[in-house]
Protein backbone atom coordinates (compact mmCIF):
# COMPACT_ATOMS: atom_id res chain seq x y z
CA UNK A 1 0.00 0.00 0.00
CA UNK A 2 1.58 3.10 -1.12
CA UNK A 3 2.25 6.13 2.06
CA UNK A 4 -0.22 8.84 2.73
CA UNK A 5 0.97 12.11 1.41
CA UNK A 6 2.73 14.17 4.17
CA UNK A 7 0.87 17.56 3.24
CA UNK A 8 -2.85 17.07 1.88
CA UNK A 9 -4.66 20.37 0.34
CA UNK A 10 -8.30 21.25 0.40
CA UNK A 11 -9.57 24.73 -1.16
CA UNK A 12 -13.47 25.21 0.09
CA UNK A 13 -16.16 27.91 0.50
CA UNK A 14 -19.26 27.35 1.98
CA UNK A 15 -22.33 29.82 2.07
CA UNK A 16 -24.06 29.74 5.54
CA UNK A 17 -22.12 30.17 8.70
CA UNK A 18 -21.02 26.86 10.78
CA UNK A 19 -20.54 25.85 14.21
CA UNK A 20 -18.31 22.45 14.78
CA UNK A 21 -18.46 21.42 17.87
CA UNK A 22 -15.12 19.93 20.08
CA UNK A 23 -12.90 17.32 18.05
CA UNK A 24 -9.35 16.68 16.51
CA UNK A 25 -7.07 15.71 14.05
CA UNK A 26 -4.04 13.10 14.27
CA UNK A 27 -2.44 15.60 11.66
CA UNK A 28 -1.32 19.25 11.96
CA UNK A 29 -3.68 21.87 10.36
CA UNK A 30 -3.18 25.28 8.57
CA UNK A 31 -5.75 26.79 6.87
CA UNK A 32 -6.64 30.77 5.82
CA UNK A 33 -10.43 32.57 5.11
CA UNK A 34 -10.35 34.84 1.93
CA UNK A 35 -13.75 36.02 3.19
CA UNK A 36 -15.20 35.35 6.55
CA UNK A 37 -14.16 35.09 9.73
CA UNK A 38 -14.19 32.58 11.89
CA UNK A 39 -13.46 31.80 16.18
CA UNK A 40 -11.16 28.93 17.30
CA UNK A 41 -11.67 27.40 20.86
CA UNK A 42 -10.28 25.68 23.15
CA UNK A 43 -10.51 25.36 26.90
CA UNK A 44 -7.58 27.91 27.34
CA UNK A 45 -8.89 30.46 25.32
CA UNK A 46 -10.39 32.03 21.92
CA UNK A 47 -8.22 32.68 18.86
CA UNK A 48 -9.94 35.46 16.28
CA UNK A 49 -8.58 34.32 12.78
CA UNK A 50 -10.04 37.23 10.21
CA UNK A 51 -9.55 37.02 6.17
CA UNK A 52 -5.93 36.59 5.37
CA UNK A 53 -4.45 35.21 8.74
CA UNK A 54 -3.49 31.67 8.72
CA UNK A 55 -4.33 29.71 11.57
CA UNK A 56 -2.77 26.55 12.90
CA UNK A 57 -4.01 24.14 15.28
CA UNK A 58 -1.57 20.99 16.53
CA UNK A 59 -2.25 17.49 16.15
CA UNK A 60 -4.44 15.98 18.46
CA UNK A 61 -5.43 19.54 19.96
CA UNK A 62 -9.11 19.71 20.88
CA UNK A 63 -11.01 22.38 19.50
CA UNK A 64 -14.25 24.02 18.39
CA UNK A 65 -14.91 26.72 15.78
CA UNK A 66 -17.43 29.15 14.91
CA UNK A 67 -17.49 31.17 11.47
CA UNK A 68 -19.57 33.93 10.59
CA UNK A 69 -21.04 34.58 7.44
CA UNK A 70 -20.35 32.89 3.91
CA UNK A 71 -16.08 31.65 4.34
CA UNK A 72 -13.89 30.75 1.89
CA UNK A 73 -10.38 29.71 1.99
CA UNK A 74 -8.35 26.94 2.22
CA UNK A 75 -7.24 24.02 4.71
CA UNK A 76 -3.49 22.15 5.12
CA UNK A 77 -3.66 19.03 7.13
CA UNK A 78 0.06 18.39 7.11
CA UNK A 79 1.91 15.19 8.75
CA UNK A 80 2.92 15.69 12.59
CA UNK A 81 6.44 15.01 12.14
CA UNK A 82 7.01 18.09 9.78
CA UNK A 83 5.36 20.82 11.74
CA UNK A 84 7.33 19.98 15.72
CA UNK A 85 8.67 23.50 14.86
CA UNK A 86 4.58 25.26 15.32
CA UNK A 87 2.58 25.76 18.99
CA UNK A 88 0.89 23.29 21.08
CA UNK A 89 -1.76 25.43 21.02
CA UNK A 90 -3.36 27.28 17.90
CA UNK A 91 -2.46 30.24 16.74
CA UNK A 92 -3.48 33.03 14.09
CA UNK A 93 -0.43 34.27 12.29
CA UNK A 94 -0.41 37.29 10.37
CA UNK A 95 0.96 36.50 6.30
CA UNK A 96 4.02 38.33 5.30
CA UNK A 97 4.64 38.49 0.88
CA UNK A 98 6.77 35.80 1.10
CA UNK A 99 3.95 33.55 3.15
CA UNK A 100 1.20 34.65 0.64
CA UNK A 101 3.67 33.95 -2.47
CA UNK A 102 3.53 30.23 -1.20
CA UNK A 103 0.21 30.03 -0.82
CA UNK A 104 -0.71 31.00 -4.04
CA UNK A 105 1.70 28.74 -5.61
CA UNK A 106 0.67 25.67 -3.12
CA UNK A 107 -3.26 26.48 -3.81
CA UNK A 108 -2.39 26.86 -7.61
CA UNK A 109 -0.55 23.25 -8.26
CA UNK A 110 -3.07 20.48 -8.86
CA UNK A 111 -4.44 18.52 -6.17
CA UNK A 112 -4.53 15.42 -7.08
CA UNK A 113 -1.63 15.34 -9.15
CA UNK A 114 0.80 12.66 -7.58
CA UNK A 115 3.66 14.62 -9.40
CA UNK A 116 2.85 17.44 -7.42
CA UNK A 117 2.93 15.45 -4.07
CA UNK A 118 6.76 16.15 -3.66
CA UNK A 119 6.97 19.83 -4.87
CA UNK A 120 3.95 21.00 -2.39
CA UNK A 121 5.87 18.87 0.71
CA UNK A 122 9.10 21.21 -0.25
CA UNK A 123 6.92 24.52 -0.44
CA UNK A 124 4.65 23.59 2.69
CA UNK A 125 8.71 22.63 4.74
CA UNK A 126 9.44 26.42 3.98
CA UNK A 127 6.12 27.71 4.66
CA UNK A 128 6.14 26.33 8.17
CA UNK A 129 10.15 27.44 8.64
CA UNK A 130 8.44 31.35 7.98
CA UNK A 131 5.53 30.13 10.60
CA UNK A 132 7.93 29.22 13.16
CA UNK A 133 10.13 32.20 12.65
CA UNK A 134 7.42 34.36 12.91
CA UNK A 135 7.46 37.11 15.92
CA UNK A 136 3.81 38.53 15.62
CA UNK A 137 1.76 37.81 18.81
CA UNK A 138 -1.16 35.45 18.20
CA UNK A 139 -4.84 37.12 17.35
CA UNK A 140 -5.89 35.14 21.26
CA UNK A 141 -7.71 35.82 24.53
CA UNK A 142 -6.45 33.76 27.06
CA UNK A 143 -9.80 32.16 29.37
CA UNK A 144 -8.88 30.99 33.26
CA UNK A 145 -9.77 27.73 34.41
CA UNK A 146 -11.37 28.69 37.84
CA UNK A 147 -15.14 27.65 37.16
CA UNK A 148 -16.04 30.99 38.34
CA UNK A 149 -13.72 33.07 36.48
CA UNK A 150 -15.09 30.79 33.17
CA UNK A 151 -18.20 32.37 33.64
CA UNK A 152 -17.52 35.77 34.44
CA UNK A 153 -14.79 35.80 31.12
CA UNK A 154 -17.00 34.33 28.67
CA UNK A 155 -19.72 36.89 29.34
CA UNK A 156 -17.47 39.51 29.20
CA UNK A 157 -15.36 38.26 26.12
CA UNK A 158 -19.11 38.32 24.35
CA UNK A 159 -20.48 41.67 25.81
CA UNK A 160 -16.81 43.57 25.79
CA UNK A 161 -19.05 47.11 26.56
CA UNK A 162 -20.72 46.01 29.82
CA UNK A 163 -19.66 48.81 32.62
CA UNK A 164 -19.55 46.44 35.10
CA UNK A 165 -16.35 47.20 37.45
CA UNK A 166 -14.49 44.44 38.60
CA UNK A 167 -15.53 45.03 42.36
CA UNK A 168 -19.24 43.96 41.06
CA UNK A 169 -17.74 41.09 39.26
CA UNK A 170 -16.46 39.42 42.91
CA UNK A 171 -19.42 39.80 44.47
CA UNK A 172 -21.67 38.26 41.80
CA UNK A 173 -19.51 35.68 41.55
CA UNK A 174 -18.95 35.36 45.35
CA UNK A 175 -15.20 35.68 45.34
CA UNK A 176 -12.59 38.19 47.39
CA UNK A 177 -11.67 40.92 44.82
CA UNK A 178 -8.07 40.63 46.23
CA UNK A 179 -8.79 36.87 45.28
CA UNK A 180 -10.38 37.11 41.84
CA UNK A 181 -7.48 39.88 40.75
CA UNK A 182 -4.70 37.03 42.09
CA UNK A 183 -6.18 34.02 40.65
CA UNK A 184 -7.45 35.64 37.67
CA UNK A 185 -3.73 37.01 36.81
CA UNK A 186 -2.69 33.51 37.54
CA UNK A 187 -4.54 31.68 35.10
CA UNK A 188 -4.34 34.13 32.32
CA UNK A 189 -1.16 36.03 32.44
CA UNK A 190 -2.86 39.20 32.27
CA UNK A 191 -4.46 41.73 34.86
CA UNK A 192 -8.59 42.00 35.05
CA UNK A 193 -7.80 45.44 33.04
CA UNK A 194 -5.50 44.03 30.27
CA UNK A 195 -7.50 40.98 29.38
CA UNK A 196 -10.76 43.44 29.35
CA UNK A 197 -8.96 45.56 26.97
CA UNK A 198 -7.61 42.51 25.20
CA UNK A 199 -11.29 41.09 24.75
CA UNK A 200 -12.27 44.32 23.19
CA UNK A 201 -9.61 44.86 20.92
CA UNK A 202 -10.34 40.98 19.51
CA UNK A 203 -14.41 41.32 19.41
CA UNK A 204 -13.15 44.72 17.61
CA UNK A 205 -11.45 42.42 14.87
CA UNK A 206 -14.31 40.19 14.66
CA UNK A 207 -16.66 42.96 13.77
CA UNK A 208 -14.21 45.03 11.03
CA UNK A 209 -13.89 41.89 9.33
CA UNK A 210 -17.68 41.28 9.09
CA UNK A 211 -17.67 45.37 7.67
CA UNK A 212 -18.96 46.91 10.79
CA UNK A 213 -17.51 50.84 10.49
CA UNK A 214 -14.90 52.04 12.75
CA UNK A 215 -16.97 54.44 14.55
CA UNK A 216 -20.45 51.75 15.35
CA UNK A 217 -17.26 49.08 16.44
CA UNK A 218 -15.56 51.99 18.76
CA UNK A 219 -19.67 52.21 20.77
CA UNK A 220 -20.02 48.48 20.43
CA UNK A 221 -16.88 47.43 22.26
CA UNK A 222 -16.88 49.98 24.64
CA UNK A 223 -15.33 52.73 23.77
CA UNK A 224 -16.32 56.22 24.91
CA UNK A 225 -15.13 57.81 21.61
CA UNK A 226 -13.92 56.50 18.36
CA UNK A 227 -10.05 58.67 18.91
CA UNK A 228 -9.84 56.39 22.05
CA UNK A 229 -10.26 53.22 20.27
CA UNK A 230 -8.11 53.59 17.69
CA UNK A 231 -5.46 54.94 19.80
CA UNK A 232 -6.05 51.68 21.93
CA UNK A 233 -6.06 49.44 18.65
CA UNK A 234 -2.97 51.13 17.69
CA UNK A 235 -0.98 50.69 20.59
CA UNK A 236 -1.88 47.08 20.28
CA UNK A 237 -1.53 45.80 17.15
CA UNK A 238 0.98 48.51 15.85
CA UNK A 239 -1.28 49.96 13.19
CA UNK A 240 -4.71 51.68 13.00
CA UNK A 241 -8.17 49.94 12.34
CA UNK A 242 -8.09 51.11 8.59
CA UNK A 243 -4.67 49.31 7.85
CA UNK A 244 -4.69 46.15 10.11
CA UNK A 245 -6.19 44.22 7.26
CA UNK A 246 -3.56 45.08 4.93
CA UNK A 247 -1.28 42.48 7.26
CA UNK A 248 -3.36 39.73 6.14
CA UNK A 249 -3.14 40.14 2.54
CA UNK A 250 -5.93 38.88 -0.13
CA UNK A 251 -6.00 34.98 -0.93
CA UNK A 252 -6.28 33.25 -4.21
CA UNK A 253 -9.71 32.78 -5.27
CA UNK A 254 -11.52 29.73 -3.62
CA UNK A 255 -11.73 26.64 -6.01
CA UNK A 256 -13.91 23.52 -5.44
CA UNK A 257 -12.54 21.05 -3.09
CA UNK A 258 -10.94 18.24 -4.67
CA UNK A 259 -12.65 14.69 -5.44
Amino acid sequence: MAAEAPVKLWINAYEAPRVTGYHAHEDGQLFALREGLQVIETPAGRWVQPPGWIGWIAPRCAHAAHSFGATAGWSLHIDPAMAQALPAEPHVFATTPLMQGLVDRLTSLDASSMACEARRARLVGVLLDELAASARPSLHLPMPQDKRLVGMASALANDPASPDTIDQWADRIGMARRTLTRRFAIETGLSFAQWRQQARLLKAVELLSLGESVTAVALTVGYSSVSAFIEAFRKHFGCTPARFFDEGMALPQAKKKPA
